[in-house]
C-alpha cells in the first residue's frame, strides 16, 4: 500500500530558521504524530518509538529516520524505515523551502509512505485515512513549530472510540493549554 502526500503552507519566520528545525533531528522528530521517544545513533540516524492505532489495535511502532539530503537553507528530506505490529513501512519527507517576502517563508513539503505486512492484510482501507490524518497532524504540528507556536502533544482515540482527552481531564488540559497561549500572546504585546 502506497500513500503519497504533498502541500505547502507559509510561516512567518526566515527560512534559515524554519530550516534549522526542519534539518536538526532533536528538533524535527518530536513533531511526528503519536511520538513518544528517540535515541540518537552514531551515523546521524535517530530511532523512534511511536504510538499506534487502528481501531481498537494498538501498539508501539519504532522507525529509523535520517536525514539523507541536506542543502541548507532550502532543502531538507527524510528516509525512513520502520515497523508496526507485524509490518513493515518506508517514508521519505522532503521540505523545500523558499522566501515568501517580509520574513516569511514558504515551505512545499511532499513524500511518500509505503507499507506492506500483516497490518495491511487485517486493517486495509483503515490505513489510508489514518495515515492521512497522521500526515495532516504532522504537517501541522510542524506549521506551528514553525511558526514559534506550541505544538500540542498528538492523541489517539481510546478503546472505547471516543478521542483521547474528551473525558474532564482532557477538558481541563485544553482549557490550560488555552490560557497558557493567551497568557504567551499578551506577554508578546507587553514586550
Amino acid at each position: 500500500m502506497a500513500i503519497r502526500f504533498d502541500g505547502e503552507f507559509t510561516v512567518a519566520t526566515s527560512r534559515a530558521e524554519a530550516f534549522a528545525i526542519l534539518s536538526e533531528m532533536q528538533k524535527f522528530v518530536p513533531l511526528l504524530p503519536t511520538y513518544k521517544s528517540h535515541e540518537i545513533k552514531e551515523d546521524g540516524s535517530a530511532d523512534l518509538k511511536i504510538r499506534v492505532g487502528v481501531g481498537k489495535i494498538r501498539g508501539t511502532g519504532t522507525i529509523n529516520l535520517k536525514l539523507t539530503q541536506c542543502r541548507p537553507p532550502v532543502h531538507a528530506s527524510y528516509l525512513g524505515k520502520g515497523k508496526v505490529m507485524g509490518s513493515v513501512f518506508n517514508l521519505l519527507a522532503e521540505f523545500e523551502l523558499a522566501d515568501a517576502g517580509a520574513g516569511e517563508t514558504r515551505v512545499q513539503w511532499s513524500g511518500e509512505l509505503i507499507m506492506f505486512g500483516k497490518l495491511v492484510s487485517l486493517a486495509g482501507g483503515m490505513i489510508k485515512p489514518i495515515a492521512n490524518k497522521d500526515i495532516a497532524r504532522m504537517i501541522e504540528a510542524i506549521r506551528l513549530a514553525l511558526s514559534g507556536e506550541e505544538v500540542a502533544v498528538p492523541q489517539l482515540a481510546d478503546t472505547t472510540g471516543k478521542p483521547a482527552g474528551t473525558g474532564w481531564l482532557g477538558k481541563l488540559r485544553a482549557l490550560m493549554s488555552k490560557l497558557a497561549k493567551i497568557v504567551r500572546g499578551f506577554l508578546r504585546i507587553q514586550q
